[in-house]
């Protein structure tokens, strides 16, 4: 199987894998024929890309970490935890919601059996995100990369279930502002109604730490994870070690899933320059040992994803080796004159220097202007 643009997709190319809507449904089932109606449904659902059959690569397999159901119990568990939350009359009085730790904590659990399961996949991620900027998916992304770099620096379960639910509600204070900035999905926040945004941390930790059945540490997740050690973030400012660790990881995270997601006034950042800008926020924004935790849980380029080589071949990402991430195995399928090659092959990046990946079949994919900095790190939006 290969990932294709849809605006590669041609009429006839059979799904390799299920696509579902945001809330877990079913949309297309793997296997499907596509038709010009079915592509056109694609787009009016925001799907830009689909994994297809294709016999030259019918032996790459790309397999979820995390199995679809339990990704659905972890989105059901965050919605419905919104709307009880929202039919509140927003925070006008207490919210003590009934058995939330006990939901979050089952839902959680889930997650990391998954993981726990599949330690050779999480050693090195490379495909996790539902192709969804909503919050319910960008939380429970959140929730596994911030789980895997966890396990890599061997927390036990019970950190581990602090951090994973933490990161599950790092953004619930978000559901406590303005219903119109809420809503507004077409352009980017003014830097006033950025201010009022960063309220959702403090909102979101005035919530958790009534909740009886859910942790200090946790609670403190949704208060931190913009905060950064040069003392820039937000919402107090603070500085070094007065950042506590878990609140660290799942900013990275965030700012990863954030930037490598699309977004409904821009298009997704590459992988690459995701990690890029990672790399040079150690030591001023996260510790270097959580960015290097995190950077070698993550493929920057993942199985599966169609590369342009500097040769001008195009390629399948087949294999990617931890240790070297940037030079992954990739399998050749077309020349550099653009003709099909009649016996795809494999190359191994690692053993040939003079090759190198220059980016991505279709980069209209990606957002291809410079990180800036001050944005991404703020998480803004």
């Amino acid at each position: 199987m290969r990932l294709v643009s849809l605006k590669h997709v041609q009429p006839g190319m059979k799904l390799a894998r299920t696509v579902f809507t945001e809330d877990g449904k079913v949309l297309l089932g793997a296997g499907m024929a596509l038709t010009d109606r079915l592509i056109q449904g694609l787009e009016r659902s925001h799907v830009d890309a689909v994994y297809i059959d294709d016999p030259r690569t019918e032996d790459i397999v790309v397999e979820d970490v995390l199995r679809q159901e339990t990704r659905r119990v972890a989105v059901e568990a965050i919605e419905k935890t919104v709307k009880q939350i929202t039919n509140s009359n927003k925070l006008a009085r207490k919210i003590s919601l009934k058995e939330m730790g006990l939901h979050f904590q089952r839902a959680f659990s889930a997650i990391l059996e998954d993981l726990m399961h599949n330690k050779s996949m999480v050693s090195h991620l490379t495909n996790i995100s539902s192709y969804s900027p909503s919050l319910y998916h960008h939380s429970v992304n959140v929730a596994v990369l911030a789980t895997a770099v966890g396990m890599s620096l061997g927390y036990n379960r019970n950190q581990l279930m602090d951090l994973g639910i933490g990161a599950m509600l790092h953004d619930i204070g978000k559901i406590t502002l303005p219903e119109e900035l809420l809503q507004q999905t077409t352009e980017r926040w003014t830097e006033e109604q950025q201010e009022i945004a960063k309220q959702h941390c403090q909102n979101g930790f005035d919530l958790l730490r009534k909740q009886h059945d859910i942790s200090l540490l946790s609670a403190h997740v949704c208060l931190q994870h913009h905060e950064r050690l040069d003392g820039s973030g937000y919402p107090q400012g603070l500085r070094g070690k007065q950042i506590h660790e878990y609140a660290q990881i799942v900013g990275i995270c965030d700012i990863f899933d954030t930037l490598t997601s699309p977004q409904p006034w821009r298009k997704r950042f590459m992988p690459q320059d995701a990690h890029e800008f990672l790399l040079g926020s150690g030591g001023h924004l996260f510790e270097h040992h959580l960015i290097n935790a995190f950077i070698k849980h993550i493929a920057i380029f993942p199985i599966g994803s169609s590369v342009i080589l500097n040769t001008g071949e195009l390629g399948v990402v087949s294999r990617v080796d931890p240790d070297y991430s940037h030079r992954p195995t990739v399998r050749i399928i077309r020349d550099g004159r653009g003709n099909d090659v009649h016996t795809p092959y494999d190359l191994d990046l690692k053993t040939d220097i003079k090759l190198f990946i220059v980016g991505f079949e279709d980069e209209k994919l990606f957002e291809l202007s410079t990180l800036q900095e001050t944005s991404a790190a703020n998480g803004q939006q």
